[in-house]
């Protein structure tokens, strides 16, 4: 994404995943896990009727499975057990720094981007770097 083509500051839409994989919250985790290894991704919405109702990440079932809870936790536990509830939500048509600002002091490592409040997209701080390091090298010399 080259943010150096904007005249004004783009929204979000400018830097999102559009249509992102989804699970459902009964969804297990071993299945969490093989959707995020095969398309290489860290951060999963959870839906449910078409509403967004979690996230899981990476990280989240990381600490399931260092957990001392390991060795009496079904690794087929539903993927509720786990998620984050009510996850960082933003219209498609929010400015990008309102996001960039937010996720940065609240260190959310991914937001949800919806359209007339249905999944539409998500943005994670690997994106917004990514999207920085490009522009940054696209307006300035090395030393």
């Amino acid at each position: 994404m080259k943010l150096g083509n904007y005249k004004q500051i783009p929204t979000i839409a400018a830097l999102m995943q559009p249509f992102p994989y989804f699970a459902e919250p009964d969804t297990p985790v071993t299945e969490i896990l093989r959707i995020m290894n095969e398309h290489d991704i860290r951060h999963l919405p959870i839906k449910q009727s078409d509403r967004i109702i979690g996230i899981v990440s990476e990280r989240d079932l990381h600490w399931v499975a260092n957990s001392k809870l390991v060795s009496i936790v079904n690794h087929d536990i539903p993927v509720a057990h786990v998620m984050t509830y009510n996850p960082y939500q933003v219209d498609i048509n929010t400015p990008l720094t309102k996001v960039i600002f937010e996720m940065t002091q609240q260190k959310i490592g991914a937001a949800i981007v919806t359209s007339s409040d249905r999944l539409a997209g998500i943005v994670t701080t690997i994106d917004i770097a990514q999207a920085l390091g490009e522009l940054l090298e696209s307006q300035f010399n090395y030393y």
